[in-house]
């Protein structure tokens, strides 16, 4: 039993081709949605910040890379940097759609092309996602009393979003802390391993792989931070404190959203917790809600364009490789291929 059904060439070029338009009607759909209610902060913010908040988003997207890269060397596979970031960021425009499996569907066609196997391919996205997670839920913890505060004393609706996304960040937690141990984690990797009928791994996954995974995620998540930080600061010049509080604030409004299967990269749920962490920020504002609302929108606008740009760069470098004679793919000697 192979690990996905053998599916005719056709019917795969259709898929493709469904999912490329899906992903593209999905990203203006967000970029024209957002476009009205983000105008006005838009045109207040200085170009300064925006242009670092794209940088930040980009180096952040980058940091990400290299945590799937760690995750999948401790699977026992390696590729380059440009073949990671190609399969990473490539794949990663799924999130667009609704439902959180495109995006390891895109990234596990990708990785085959890339010469991985299906099932390798697969789990570093799902250590990578999953280790990401138990870091920002760490790191999030930088950002809790402001969220506290602002559960006890904002809007009825503002409230319930921030306590609701506390809840399941309190649940989460521990649960997250125990799947991070390596052999607890090592066990469910064989485990799935055994499911899908294929070799498992020969050595278990060490500390220093899981540590490595979690300290760039941990870069990721203190650089998307910085980014929304940069847009904040443009606003109500919240200082390091407010540093601490959007990195926080980010990495939990990012791990809540990906739970949040129906909604395009957590559309809605990320501003929900965003605008909680920045509103007293901008108590001389206004109007504070409104001003938050249109920084948490002119930051997924950003990142959007920042997506873009990043698996542009890694399409167009993939490109020149293949152009230029290179090796069309990355995968070192001792990659399996089974």
């Amino acid at each position: 039993m192979t690990f996905t059904a053998r599916i005719p060439r056709p019917v795969l070029l259709a898929g493709r081709i469904a999912i490329i338009v899906a992903i593209a009607g999905f990203v203006g759909w967000n970029v024209v949605t957002n476009w009205a209610q983000v105008r006005e902060t838009w045109q207040s913010l200085a170009w300064q910040s925006v242009a670092l908040s794209l940088v930040a988003a980009i180096a952040a997207m980058g940091a990400n890379v290299l945590a799937w890269r760690a995750a999948l060397a401790d699977v026992e596979c390696d590729v380059d940097v440009p073949t990671a970031a190609q399969i990473c960021l490539v794949g990663g425009l799924a999130k667009y759609l609704p439902g959180s499996v495109w995006s390891y569907v895109l990234q596990m066609e990708l990785g085959r092309r890339a010469g991985l196997p299906r099932p390798r391919a697969f789990l570093a996205s799902l250590i990578a996602t999953g280790l990401g997670l138990v870091t920002a839920l760490l790191v999030g913890l930088s950002g809790l009393p402001t969220l506290l505060r602002e559960a006890a004393s904002g809007s009825a609706d503002q409230a319930g979003a921030v306590r609701t996304t506390l809840w399941v960040m309190l649940i989460l937690l521990p649960v997250a802390l125990l799947c991070a141990v390596p052999a607890v984690l090592t066990r469910l990797v064989q485990l799935f391993l055994r499911l899908v009928r294929r070799p498992g791994l020969e050595n278990p996954l060490t500390w220093v792989g899981v540590l490595r995974v979690m300290g760039f995620s941990a870069l990721g998540w203190a650089l998307f931070g910085v980014h929304l930080w940069l847009l904040a600061n443009a606003q109500a010049a919240p200082g390091v404190a407010g540093l601490l509080v959007c990195v926080g604030a980010f990495a939990i409004a990012m791990s809540v959203g990906m739970f949040v299967v129906i909604s395009p990269s957590g559309l809605g749920v990320r501003e929900s917790v965003l605008v909680a962490a920045m509103v007293p920020y901008l108590a001389g504002d206004a109007h504070p809600v409104g001003t938050a609302l249109g920084i948490a929108l002119a930051s997924r606008l950003i990142l959007t364009v920042a997506d873009l740009i990043a698996a542009g760069l890694a399409g167009v470098t993939a490109a020149r490789r293949l152009r230029g004679g290179g090796a069309p793919v990355g995968v070192s000697e001792e990659t399996p291929v089974s």
